[in-house]
């Protein structure tokens, strides 16, 4: 497999029509409400708080996917995208990086995190091979305490893993004169 995988940000939600395997509704600490997707191997979060909206996907190279993008990176092995994007009210802290494991489980992706709350996860079949090469997924973890989510991809056949954290705050403007 020699896809490329991108992380994109967008604000709003933009004119793209998804398969959805599995799809939950959370709720951060501080209000923002999430619609967590997840597309066949990809994933969607669309982050709403009232007037204020960023949808992220990290997705196999799809060349339907609109170009107005906030970003669009090429995640590549030993380069870790770590930024900060804001919009409106929100301040969206984003932390992707190819991992050199295959994880075999959500359990065992969330037993490396504190404070997860809710997950969301979808196997996919993979092609008949060794029965010790673990099932692809996708998984999201939830900390609402944190405002945090998470996400797992799984590349067995590559031996690799893409995971992200995103904290998304509100951060308190000066009033002061």
């Amino acid at each position: 497999m020699s896809e490329q995988i991108y992380f994109s940000l967008y604000q709003e939600v933009p004119d793209y029509c998804v398969r959805i395997f599995q799809n939950a509704h959370w709720v951060l600490g501080n209000g923002v409400k999430l619609e967590v997707n997840i597309i066949g191997k990809s994933h969607r979060v669309t982050s709403r708080r009232g007037e204020d909206c960023l949808t992220e996907f990290i997705t196999c190279f799809d060349q339907n996917l609109p170009e107005q993008a906030l970003e669009s990176v090429c995640l590549q092995p030993g380069i870790v995208h770590d930024r900060e994007y804001r919009s409106g009210k929100l301040a969206y802290r984003v932390n992707i990086e190819h991992v050199s494991r295959v994880f075999n489980s959500m359990e065992e992706f969330t037993d490396s995190l504190d404070g997860i709350s809710n997950t969301l996860k979808h196997e996919f079949m993979s092609a008949p091979g060794h029965p010790e090469t673990p099932v692809p997924f996708t998984g999201l973890a939830l900390n609402s305490d944190t405002n945090t989510f998470y996400t797992v991809h799984t590349y067995p056949e590559r031996g690799i893993s893409i995971t992200s954290r995103t904290a998304i705050d509100l951060p308190v403007l000066s009033t002061a004169t």
